[in-house]
């Protein structure tokens, strides 16, 4: 076989990638919000139970 022969069925053979719909990134942002949302709350819990945890330290230090 000629080498352009084969060139022309490889490409031939191969699809052109698809464009990202606005659903898809949506999709993505949507991700994005829930996983910072679910990391501040980890935090927020965090500080909760630690300002419970050493109350009493911190309302004396504060007289």
């Amino acid at each position: 076989m000629h080498r352009g022969t084969q060139r022309k069925r490889y490409n031939g053979e191969v699809v052109a990638p698809a464009k990202s719909s606005d659903a898809h990134k949506q999709h993505r942002h949507a991700t994005y919000a829930s996983e910072a949302t679910g990391l501040l709350l980890v935090a927020f819990l965090l500080l909760v139970l630690t300002v419970i945890r050493y109350w009493h330290n911190i309302h004396w230090s504060w007289r």
